[in-house]
């Protein structure tokens, strides 16, 4: 695990070299989570470029790119052990607004949907499996990255109670769909192919585990609630 001192080293080196293709601290951190929990391996290979987008070509010394890939590969093993059974303790990276201690947990769900974009078939095998829950929670990880990137369609009181509750919401849904990527579920058949180039999000209205109360925590269910639309 990273100390702080470390992270904020990072926080510092991807601000200084990512360009508008690349991630910052908190939205690398979901998409950390989402690569770990997507039910298909992906490699450094792929997705380490995906960190810093175009702007690796600034790296000037064989230093630079050392100490910034060997914090972005330490603190990717570090959220895969906080996921990693028997004891799985993970707790996000959210940035915080200094004036207001407002908690912004919009970037660490973009980072986990462009994690999602990688490999959209394997997540689509989780909306097909049969288990609610994790459906349900992809729905409403989907839900929440809409809302983060201004593209809701729900009720504005749904958006509010949403945004309110997304902290606390987000450990919720990585530790179910974690628990359904390491429960051993035999893989059904699907595509090889990663859709890379994809621009929309997956499974986008796709709608699941109607019957199963909402994970908003409105007490109704959630075709009666968050899934009305």
């Amino acid at each position: 695990m990273l100390s702080d001192d470390e992270l904020d080293q990072l926080d510092r080196m991807l601000l200084s070299f990512t360009d508008d293709d690349g991630m910052l601290l908190s939205e690398f951190d979901g998409f950390c989570a989402g690569i770990i929990v997507c039910p298909e391996l992906i490699k450094p290979g792929e997705w380490l470029p995906c960190v810093w987008g175009n702007s690796s070509e600034h790296l000037e010394t064989l230093e630079e790119v050392e100490a910034l890939t060997d914090l972005v590969m330490r603190h990717y093993n570090a959220v895969a052990q906080s996921l990693t059974p028997p004891a799985m303790e993970y707790g996000p990276l959210y940035d915080e607004d200094t004036r207001t201690g407002e908690v912004l947990w919009e970037s660490w769900c973009n980072g986990f949907e462009r994690a999602m974009r990688l490999r959209p078939d394997a997540w689509d095998r989780i909306v097909q499996c049969g288990d609610e829950e994790a459906a349900a929670s992809i729905a409403m990880m989907l839900a929440l990255y809409n809302i983060a990137d201004g593209q809701s369609d729900l009720p504005s009181t749904s958006i509010g109670s949403l945004t309110n509750e997304a902290p606390d919401l987000i450990p919720n849904l990585v530790l179910t769909l974690n628990a359904w990527t390491k429960s051993g579920t035999p893989p059904a058949p699907f595509s090889a192919w990663a859709a890379n180039d994809r621009t929309s999000a997956p499974f986008q209205g796709t709608k699941v585990g109607r019957n199963v109360p909402c994970p908003c925590g409105s007490g109704r269910k959630y075709k009666q609630c968050c899934g009305s639309n």
